[in-house]
């Protein structure tokens, strides 16, 4: 399980980047440094954690729902803003504000993330000093964080073709984060009656089919507007 944790904390990232890429250089600049001074910061509290007890919160049930809430409103959050650009609008004055501020929202999941990383590096380098770690750290996340950007705006050209990624990332996060606060029942055996695997894994594909057919129609409908 602590597997996909890890891969629930690279596509938070990934998805990060692809809403960061619809905004101009400066802009995404100062939100790097933002979260490179929050790592900063975060130093001695990081340094007050243990290796245990950070392992623990991927066994808490409390943190683990918890976590299920604060991603499902992100995900909302997300998925509004990725419906409000690919249906357009322009018509409404008030869609117009809710969609400028959504646009300029970047999501704050990222920054649980940056905390969990300087945790991990702390450990890993005990014999450095843990100022300097926490600054090479943030210095990093600066660096990475505008690299998968320029690499999103390669991959992905267009900004709507972004703005489906970045709904497909967000989809996909929120799914495995669901799927992560019900498994943590079957690691720790509870009076909660077993879950429905074959459900679950039907739930999952069915979301995955509809998530990939409207990436498909959405793809074709810009194709087509272009020609137009």
């Amino acid at each position: 399980m602590d597997t996909l944790f890890y891969i629930v904390m690279m596509l938070i990232v990934f998805n990060c980047a692809m809403k960061l890429s619809l905004w101009p250089f400066w802009q995404r600049l100062v939100f790097s440094l933002l979260l490179g001074a929050f790592a900063i910061w975060s130093i001695n509290y990081a340094v007050e954690q243990s290796k245990v007890e950070i392992e623990s919160w991927f066994h808490r049930e409390d943190i683990l729902k918890t976590m299920a809430i604060v991603v499902t409103i992100e995900s909302a959050i997300g998925l509004i803003y990725c419906f409000s650009f690919l249906n357009g609008n322009e018509n409404k004055r008030r869609k117009q504000f809710m969609h400028r501020l959504l646009h300029y929202y970047p999501g704050l999941l990222t920054f649980p993330v940056v905390f969990f990383g300087l945790t991990k590096i702390l450990f890993l380098h005990v014999g450095m000093d843990f100022s300097t770690t926490g600054i090479l750290f943030a210095l990093a996340v600066v660096v990475i964080l505008n690299l998968c950007v320029e690499l999103a705006k390669r991959l992905l050209p267009a900004n709507g073709l972004r703005v489906e990624a970045h709904l497909w990332l967000t989809v996909m996060v929120c799914l495995l984060c669901l799927f992560l606060s019900e498994t943590s029942k079957i690691i720790y055996p509870s009076n909660a009656p077993a879950p429905d695997w074959t459900s679950m894994i039907l739930t999952l594909l069915a979301a995955a089919l509809v998530v990939a057919i409207g990436f498909v129609v959405n793809h074709v409908k810009w194709k087509l507007r272009n020609r137009a």
